[in-house]
């Protein structure tokens, strides 16, 4: 057996094409150059979330010929360093684990049944396993689910919806049409229920639309809704919708607005603040004044700065907002308050937000 130093070198052993996708802060594919140079240590992982790299591996027999039924899905987490460098010897265990699994069960059943009681292994929850489907398809040129037939149909007849049969639309579809936006006729469908549509099946579709890069007459639908709206957990569903893109003047004074207050922060808020916090960075690098009221309302938020601490180690990972957070938090111009979250940073406890 050739020597197995690397993820792509595992993946030849067992014969198998890889496509891989990045599925933590959002679902997208990554190209094998960029795995490669992660996977070597030649280049830190592009998209770290919570101190990981979350990989879905679609793997498919060299010699199968049914591209939907033989495929095989690997979902692996693999630490990352403070620079999203991998650890060599974490990915070597990894390998071991597996190739070990195959040496003993042979490769189809091995490929199989490689991740059990895996210790990197990990299930998506059902909303991101369904747009991982949904966007995988797409990219495989596969067909989309049964569901999406049912969600166009729907959107097409029902709106505005008045006797709720919107709740018999399944996630999957949702995530089809959101993963199809860049259709026109889809792209109508999308606009016009987010207006239009039951609030939760709104929300759930801006959800799945911010694993996608939206076109520029569709964002502008989404944030002419948005602007107008000051319910901080509903702005904060249209916030995911539009994360992929740059942040707006109008929506950037509709953000303060929905913030308000910095003294107080309660459950309403922190669906806002986690939304521009997990999903889009780069806003807040760009806008230090966002930043800053955003942790400024964390820092007043009654939880023993539970929240405070989890979304500050969050922005801590990501290299955009790395520098941008430590520089406000070092700044002689904070609140007290805020400069008592900074020194709880420091102290031997840990928490998770609740």
């Amino acid at each position: 057996m050739n020597q197995i130093e690397s993820l792509s070198d595992l993946f030849n052993l067992v014969d198998c094409h890889v496509t891989y996708f990045d599925i933590g802060r959002r679902v997208q594919k990554l190209t094998p150059q960029q795995v490669i140079q992660f996977d070597k240590k030649q280049q830190a992982y592009p998209y770290p979330f919570q101190k990981h790299a979350w990989l879905a591996c679609a793997l498919l027999p060299k010699d199968s010929k049914n591209k939907a039924d033989d495929s095989v899905i690997w979902f692996i987490r693999l630490p990352i360093d403070e620079k999203g460098a991998l650890n060599l010897g974490t990915r070597d265990h990894f390998i071991k684990s597996i190739v070990d699994r195959i040496l003993n069960k042979g490769t189809e059943q091995g490929l199989n049944e490689a991740l059990e009681d895996n210790p990197y292994a990990f299930k998506p929850d059902q909303e991101r396993m369904a747009n991982f489907h949904a966007i995988m398809a797409c990219a495989l040129n596969q067909p989309s689910s049964l569901y999406y037939e049912d969600v166009k149909t729907y959107l097409s007849q029902n709106l505005p919806d008045e006797d709720g049969t919107w709740s018999q639309l399944g996630l999957q579809g949702i995530a089809d049409l959101a993963a199809r936006h860049a259709e026109a006729s889809t792209e109508a469908l999308i606009a016009n229920a987010i207006k239009r549509a039951p609030l939760p099946l709104s929300m759930a579709l801006c959800n799945c639309l911010e694993h996608h890069s939206l076109s520029s007459s569709l964002s502008s639908d989404i944030e002419s809704i948005a602007t107008l709206e000051e319910r901080p957990e509903v702005l904060a569903g249209y916030v995911r919708a539009l994360s992929s893109g740059d942040l707006s003047a109008p929506l950037n004074l509709a953000l303060f607005k929905a913030i308000g207050d910095i003294s107080s922060c309660d459950d309403t808020h922190i669906h806002l603040l986690t939304a521009l916090s997990a999903k889009c960075p780069h806003w807040l690098s760009k806008e230090p004044a966002l930043l800053r009221v955003i942790m400024e309302k964390l820092a007043h938020r009654e939880d023993g700065w539970l929240g405070f601490k989890q979304i500050v180690g969050e922005l801590t990972q990501h290299p955009e907002t790395n520098s941008p957070l430590w520089v406000l938090l070092r700044s002689e111009h904070i609140s007290s308050t805020l400069k008592k979250a900074v020194e709880s940073l420091f102290s031997p406890q840990t928490h998770t937000i609740q």
